[in-house]
């Protein structure tokens, strides 16, 4: 929409882009230092980091998984849909060596997942595990 006053000028611009805001939690138990940051160089291709949390070390859930994870928080603007948005994080994690098998053998590449898109709850890892609760609400 442009708006303009009443002697025709121009007061703004048509379609401005819509920021959505999204908070993301990484994790890793393989090469997980490395990972963590590789996954946020990605993500800076396709995203705005606004924030990120403190870095967490978890023990595994789990009997597959055989060492301990490093998790954080970030906080993106993204102009894509939520589904857009998760398809690149699904694509950034096979980039980074997730495959069906790394995950059946307990080793972790890097785990993205989107908690919250502009405020709206999608994972319910934020109330099952203190450290996504954490790392999310040190940002949000």
């Amino acid at each position: 929409m442009v708006l303009s006053s009443p002697t025709g000028e121009f007061k703004g611009l048509s379609n401005p882009t819509i920021m959505n805001t999204a908070l993301v939690m990484l994790g890793s138990n393989s090469n997980a230092n490395q990972n963590l940051e590789l996954s946020k160089e990605k993500l800076l291709e396709y995203f705005e980091i606004v924030s990120q949390s403190m870095r967490i070390t978890t023990r595994p859930t789990g009997n597959q998984y055989v060492d301990d994870f490093q998790n954080e928080a970030i906080k993106i603007l993204s102009d894509e849909t939520a589904n857009e948005t998760k398809i690149i994080l699904k694509q950034i994690e096979i980039e980074l060596g997730r495959t069906p098998e790394s995950k059946k053998s307990g080793i972790i590449p890097i785990d993205i997942d989107l908690i919250f898109w502009n405020e709206k709850l999608l994972h319910e890892d934020y109330n099952r595990f203190d450290f996504v609760r954490i790392c999310i609400d040190e940002i949000k």
